[in-house]
């Protein structure tokens, strides 16, 4: 920034300069309840899991019981990148603004990047699930896409956390991914007791899905029907960073703290301030390291609408 760029801050009778923007709605860090968040001292993490014994089979008598083995899962690589953005003032327009609106100080510069810093984390994080049907940017650890109808299991068979075909919300593919997901055994054949904490949907959904959730009737039925679905205790969770307006994920507590989706943050959003002894422009950046993967995806489950 400088008198050219901003030529207005510099010349007296303007009624106001003023950031042409509402409050970002990354101030509200959405992307920390989409994953887990960690610390890393470390260049990268890796995670893997395994899979336990089989069912108890019948010991015949007077003779020995069956030995089993575990199972051991694939490892997840989780590689710490580095992001950095930063600007520059000169020194005239620092001293020649008439305004106190224009950035020009350290508080002003670093609400500014830190702004673009929190919306650039929400985009990475979001795009686990705006891409989590490809491989392009994640896999989970079998190397298939985070949202898949064949991960591999690990003693055998497959398991899906996508709804196949998939529907746009409603009481039918709701009742169809709510069953599917909650009766998804683990890697060694056992039940699980998956409990489903809320649905995540563009906002565009919203209505949809509040109207799904919390109607006392069934809001596709004209027979007064009781509706079910109210009473399971699941919220709507709206993201404005979700590209796909009709998709929805189900969500479920990971198995422990360290499964699931995590998120890395090695270095937080860092902001500095340096000046430029030859132009005597003041130099501002934010920088912040992170990774976000996921080795196992079994708390989420998925619909990419029609």
């Amino acid at each position: 920034m400088n008198r050219s760029t901003f030529n207005k801050s510099v010349v007296p009778g303007l009624f106001a300069i003023a950031v042409s923007a509402y409050r970002p709605k990354n101030s509200e860090q959405i992307w920390r309840k989409l994953v887990t968040v960690l610390p890393s001292k470390n260049a990268y993490e890796e995670a893997a899991y395994f899979a336990g014994y089989g069912k108890v089979p019948k010991k015949p008598e007077s003779q020995g019981i069956d030995y089993d083995d575990m199972v051991m899962g694939p490892t997840k690589r989780w590689n710490h990148i580095t992001y950095g953005l930063g600007g520059k003032i000169s020194e005239e327009l620092i001293e020649d603004a008439r305004y106190p609106d224009i950035p020009t100080t350290m508080g002003d510069i670093t609400a500014e990047l830190g702004s673009s810093a929190r919306e650039t984390i929400e985009t990475l994080v979001h795009d686990m699930i705006n891409n989590g049907t490809a491989t392009t940017n994640h896999t989970a650890g079998d190397a298939l896409a985070i949202f898949s109808n064949s991960h591999v299991a690990l003693r055998g068979g497959t398991w899906s956390n996508l709804l196949t075909p998939g529907a746009d919300l409603g009481v039918t593919s709701f009742q169809t991914a709510y069953d599917n997901f909650t009766t998804t055994k683990d890697d060694t054949g056992k039940v699980q007791i998956i409990k489903v904490k809320g649905i995540w949907i563009h906002p565009n959904n919203l209505w949809k899905a509040k109207e799904l959730l919390n109607s006392g009737y069934d809001p596709e039925s004209n027979n007064n029907a009781i509706n079910t679905i109210k009473g399971l205790g699941i919220s709507p969770m709206a993201s404005p960073y979700l590209t796909d307006t009709d998709a929805f994920t189900l969500v479920a507590e990971p198995p422990n703290r360290k499964s699931g989706a995590i998120a890395f943050l090695r270095r937080k959003v860092t902001f500095a301030k340096d000046g430029d002894f030859e132009t005597g422009d003041s130099k501002f950046k934010v920088t912040f390291r992170l990774s976000v993967e996921c080795n196992k995806p079994s708390n989420w489950y998925h619909s990419a609408g029609n």
